[in-house]
């Protein structure tokens, strides 16, 4: 017997939203973006999945694209940041990476590598102020690219810092930035949409657009669930109540005592805590179901459990009953807004702890 919690990955879900990223910008090639472990998904076994239709995977970093060709992944495979020391250039020939480059030392160590690559993506810093070059050098590392012959092919790519946010004129200003670079380059090949820029921006034609969070059903939009603008969810996070005690009215529950009972009500405890990525600033009231009926966290969140009653309290929960703590009915951008956060950094931070079961289809849980 093990612990009961258990993370279901539906992966017919995220090659559906894959799918559907793609039909919203029907010009462009498109990257499934599987860093931070598939977003908590688990990089393998999702890149297992899509690797006969994906144009190409996305990465933070060498050691996350490394592990996938281990996993016998053949589609090509960006890494996002680039390389961090001289010698991961070599190792990108090897596997046949494609890489970001975004200063000159990255340029200087190509260079003294001798590798070829196929693709390296220019990163553009259009108003982010985070990674890339500027507008007047932008031109120079395009040239210093195509003249080293060791690249086959340079695309431009930027990052938006506010496109979830379709009332802040800085995507805007972005897009223009980045179109006055592209402009004073010539012919090249352009990557600017994330998630939401797919979703909600008219992006340039052509290139490269990159869904990373819409992959999983979670919507990129503050107080918008992924159902609400046309994803699946592709997470259900469970698990099953291990003890029911009865509380009688004024009763203080858990750590600091913060939850006061107003009414006697049975208190339901859960296997699933800040341990295993539920949210620790999570308030009394963040939603959750026992056997398909409403319930609400009550008590601070300890480290491996969870203490919860029932939203309608004639209903008593019994041991064994499963929880779902998000999926389903209980939106992820939910609980999410009740801990403070987003639901990029719930499914993200999950750990080890949970039982992964992936499934094909929905319809087969």
């Amino acid at each position: 017997m093990a612990r009961p919690l258990s993370a279901t990955v539906d992966l017919d879900a995220i090659l559906q939203n894959y799918r559907y990223a793609k039909k919203l910008q029907p010009t462009c090639k498109a990257f499934a973006v599987v860093k931070s472990n598939a977003y908590g998904h688990g990089a393998v076994e999702v890149s297992r999945y899509l690797d006969e239709e994906v144009d190409a995977f996305a990465v933070a970093a060498i050691e996350e694209a490394i592990t996938l060709r281990e996993a016998g992944i053949v589609s090509p495979i960006l890494l996002l940041e680039g390389v961090f020391e001289g010698e991961e250039w070599a190792l990108c020939e090897k596997h046949g990476f494609w890489s970001a480059l975004e200063n000159a030392q990255q340029l200087d160590e190509l260079h003294a590598s001798h590798a070829k690559i196929e693709k390296v993506f220019l990163k553009l810093d259009s108003g982010m102020h985070r990674l890339g070059v500027d507008k007047e050098t932008a031109p120079a590392f395009v040239t210093a690219l195509k003249d080293s012959g060791q690249v086959g092919e340079v695309v431009l790519m930027t990052h938006f810092s506010c496109a979830d946010d379709l009332s802040d004129l800085a995507t805007m200003q972005q897009l223009a930035y980045f179109e006055q670079t592209r402009q004073s380059i010539g012919d090249i090949e352009a990557s600017v949409a994330n998630s939401a820029a797919i979703m909600k921006w008219s992006v340039p034609e052509g290139g490269w657009i990159r869904p990373g969070i819409m992959l999983y059903g979670i919507s990129p939009f503050a107080e918008v669930s992924g159902r609400a603008v046309g994803l699946r969810p592709a997470m259900t996070l469970s698990s099953k109540v291990i003890s029911t005690r009865k509380l009688t009215q004024g009763d203080r529950v858990g750590y600091g005592l913060g939850y006061i009972a107003e009414d006697d009500h049975v208190l339901a405890t859960v296997a699933v805590g800040y341990g295993d990525g539920y949210p620790r600033h999570a308030e009394n009231g963040t939603p959750l179901r026992i056997d398909g009926r409403a319930a609400c966290l009550a008590g601070r969140v300890s480290m491996d459990m969870i203490t919860v009653r029932m939203q309608d309290l004639a209903d008593d929960p019994a041991m064994g009953q499963e929880v779902v703590l998000w999926g389903g009915d209980v939106p992820v951008e939910e609980v999410a807004n009740y801990a403070g956060t987003i639901g990029y950094e719930l499914v993200t931070r999950m750990t080890a702890r949970p039982h992964y079961r992936y499934i094909r289809d929905a319809g087969s849980q």
